[in-house]
């Protein structure tokens, strides 16, 4: 679904099409991945009519595919959206050698 919108976005040749970071942060993602999309639609016609083929994507779909993905994060099918900060190393525990 985010794929779908992406290649809207890209295909998009209005003079109001947002940035990619203001589209990206509507759909719930990072630019940078947004824009590691675009190498792909520009490389693989497969993939951009694949894409297409489902039509315009809808508010509905939208809807369903964001729910899917809070079940799937819910069941731990997803990583987190958080980095893991590494634990301070506690001064005097490290054993000297």
């Amino acid at each position: 679904m985010v794929r779908r919108l992406a290649l809207w976005w890209w295909t998009c040749r209005d003079s109001s099409r947002p940035s990619a970071r203001a589209w990206a942060k509507q759909l719930g993602i990072t630019h940078v991945w947004l824009l590691k999309l675009v190498p792909k639609f520009e490389t693989d016609p497969g993939e951009v009519r694949r894409l297409q083929a489902y039509g315009y994507p809808t508010p509905e779909q939208l809807d369903r595919a964001k729910e899917y993905t809070k079940r799937m994060r819910n069941r731990g099918e997803l990583r987190s959206t958080r980095r893991r900060i590494p634990p301070a190393i506690e001064p005097g525990s490290q054993a000297d050698t």
